[in-house]
């Protein structure tokens, strides 16, 4: 089966500018999962952010909700589907401490059977499908156990899973003996997230689940716009063609980002965060993101990367770190 790729909502990074410029300059992805919305009364930019007129991508775009109100996740999804999106995604997996505090993203896994009222009110009101993005539960990895058989008789279109607890955020291991478990415990579509950090970890999760073949990526994704390439199998090897796809991407992103912010502080601000990331792919890069950290305008912010892409090769693009497992 060839693999179907996610990218995956990252808040502050992967919104329309950055999904535009990577959509112009790389390949691979099948679809993204948005950054969530919580409802109809949120600020403007991040309804502007999922507007259809904004977006000009070549993989298909999902809304995430984040609501645990039936009548406003009804509401909000009416809303999107009159945009044009035919799939909704619900948030079950943000695990930022105050999120869970108001059962809400992984805050709800200690709640199955509310989870299974929730849906089966919102979907026979709304027209598109619904999905669902999980983790193994707030802090005890085995409510998701308890939710999946729940789920069996519910008409969502997939389950995505990240193997972790809302607790742990992103640090340890993603655990893959209860991923392992969670597929035997639903009849839905699964895709799998958490810690496809290179090409030859997708490789190591490819053979463990061989019924899997959606495969989400996160962070790595932004690190190395190559991945998905890579896992298609159609990247280019050629270091330096790499380099300068990525120089021109950072150029467009850069000028994208011009475009829309305001002051030269918010844009070197925006692209720092971009930098976190980004100094993970290249030899001496925490270097060059102490450098930027400096800079305090566009031009001495431009100056800086083009000098470092011209002498610093992307290491994490040609030497992939060893599959880690759990």
């Amino acid at each position: 089966m060839k693999p179907v790729l996610y990218m995956a909502p990252i808040r502050g990074i992967t919104g329309s500018i950055y999904r535009n410029a990577y959509s112009r300059h790389f390949d691979g992805y099948d679809s993204c999962i948005m950054p969530f919305i919580n409802n109809t009364t949120e600020k403007r930019s991040k309804h502007r952010d999922i507007s259809p007129d904004r977006n000009n991508v070549d993989f298909e775009l999902i809304p995430q909700i984040l609501n645990n109100k039936p009548k406003d996740f009804i509401l909000l999804a009416n809303i999107l589907y009159e945009m044009g999106y035919k799939t909704v995604n619900w948030n079950l997996g943000c695990p930022l401490g105050m999120i869970r505090k108001k059962k809400k993203g992984s805050g709800m896994l200690p709640y199955p059977k509310r989870i299974v009222n929730f849906l089966n009110e919102v979907i026979p009101e709304i027209p598109t499908s619904v999905s669902i993005k999980v983790r193994l539960g707030s802090e005890d990895n085995k409510e998701l156990s308890i939710l999946l058989p729940l789920l069996n008789d519910t008409p969502i279109k997939e389950i995505i899973i990240h193997p972790r607890t809302g607790k742990q955020l992103y640090t340890g291991t993603a655990d893959l003996s209860f991923f392992e478990e969670s597929l035997t415990l639903t009849k839905h579509t699964v895709v799998y997230n958490g810690d496809i950090d290179c090409f030859e970890i997708y490789k190591t999760l490819r053979k463990r689940f061989p019924s899997v073949n959606r495969w989400m990526i996160g962070r790595s994704g932004i690190t190395n716009p190559f991945l998905p390439e890579q896992i298609k199998k159609i990247e280019s090897k050629n270091t330096e063609v790499k380099i300068e796809r990525f120089r021109v991407f950072h150029a467009d992103l850069l000028r994208a980002h011009q475009e829309e912010l305001s002051g030269q502080s918010h844009l070197i601000g925006k692209m720092k965060e971009m930098w976190k990331y980004w100094k993970n792919a290249f030899e001496g890069g925490d270097r060059l993101f102490l450098e930027i950290s400096r800079t305090k305008s566009i031009k001495k912010y431009s100056d800086t990367a083009e000098k470092f892409f011209s002498k610093n090769p992307g290491h994490r693009w040609t030497k992939p770190r060893p599959a880690k497992e759990k």
